[in-house]
């Protein structure tokens, strides 16, 4: 419980801390008991906007400024990828860089959290609970097969009488050991799996906390691990042994009883991957200064790296994480094209 509530979880005064709340202040996003609104209007440095309690709006959560007590985040330095107050940009410590509104920051990374969780839960989640069922499946089958090779050991068993015993229970011993590494091997691929599921439940349930927030700190901070997720676990594929009788010779009995062909057991990676789903409206995530007066053609190695090919004879690699460029080892009156 939050220290500051009593047991029927009734908000306090954030100045007091001691009276229930009646009030609260727009412009510093607190909430006040009918004696200290006074005392904080009459602060004259802020143009306060103090209103009931149940009438205020639904305002963003900014974080603290860690280096000015008294001040809130509202600002986004692009340089420094970092939230900052009012008081950090004047102060000359983030002079010459991109500030921007860090409200127009939360909504763009909100908007790849909603995108993060949809694709969880639409396209990998299911997917996985699906992987779950095919190898529960395959368990089931396992028990029928291995029973089947069973049943053809003692069969032969009975025909060759006590003479063979030793070597029935011996190759019954084979296949039992067999099973017993098959089904060791697909339980261990369930249990892969399932912690992978759980993972994901856990991320989901995350990420709609996040999104039900309205925390900035966490919004700003969350990293998507949606690309660690769409490669699928790979599955065990094994080659099931095969019993093959042959006809009675006492004297090679061992030889001739019948021999089991080796268990194959791999892990085959899937066919596929779950592809990345696409935006229903494009997303401006940077903007770098080719250096170029037309542009040609854009070619892209990666997320962050881009080929350009432009008016100029050297092509470029761009970077758009650290904004940056490369040149290629290029001769100058060389002119690039697409087929190189």
């Amino acid at each position: 419980m939050h220290p500051r509530r009593s047991a029927q979880e009734i908000l306090l005064c954030d100045l007091c801390e001691t009276v229930p709340i009646q009030s609260h202040c727009e412009l510093c996003h607190i909430n006040l008991c009918k004696a200290c609104v006074g005392e904080h209007l009459s602060d004259s440095s802020e143009r306060h906007k103090v209103v009931p309690y149940k009438h205020r709006k639904s305002t963003p959560i900014y974080p603290k400024c860690p280096d000015h007590a008294e001040k809130r985040c509202e600002l986004h330095c692009e340089e420094c990828d970092i939230p900052v107050c009012s008081t950090c940009v004047t102060s000359g410590k983030h002079k010459g860089h991109e500030i921007s509104d860090v409200l127009e920051k939360i909504n763009l990374k909100t908007q790849s959290l909603k995108t993060d969780l949809e694709e969880l839960e639409t396209r990998i989640y299911p997917r996985y609970d699906e992987m779950v069922s095919d190898v529960q499946i395959e368990i089931a089958e396992l028990k029928t097969n291995y029973g089947k090779l069973t049943t053809a050991a003692d069969q032969q068993g009975e025909v060759w009488h006590r003479e063979i015993t030793a070597i029935v229970n011996q190759r019954k011993s084979d296949i039992q050991e067999m099973k017993n590494k098959h089904l060791a091997a697909l339980n261990k691929n369930t249990e892969e799996i399932k912690r992978k599921t759980f993972e994901l439940k856990q991320i989901i349930s995350d990420l709609k906390s996040i999104l039900e927030s309205n925390d900035v700190f966490l919004t700003s901070t969350y990293k998507a691990r949606n690309s660690e997720f769409r490669t699928l676990p790979p599955k065990v594929q094994a080659t099931l042994p095969s019993f093959y009788a042959q006809k009675i010779n006492k004297d090679q009995l061992n030889e001739m009883f019948g021999s089991l062909s080796s268990l194959s057991i791999n892990r085959e990676k899937r066919g596929y991957t779950i592809p990345k789903s696409l935006l229903d409206e494009p997303r401006l995530t940077a903007t770098i200064d080719t250096g170029y007066t037309h542009l040609y053609s854009v070619s892209c190695l990666s997320e962050e790296q881009v080929w350009t090919r432009g008016d100029k004879t050297i092509m470029k690699l761009l970077d758009l994480k650290e904004k940056r460029e490369k040149k290629p080892n290029q001769k100058e009156d060389e002119s690039p094209s697409d087929s190189e």
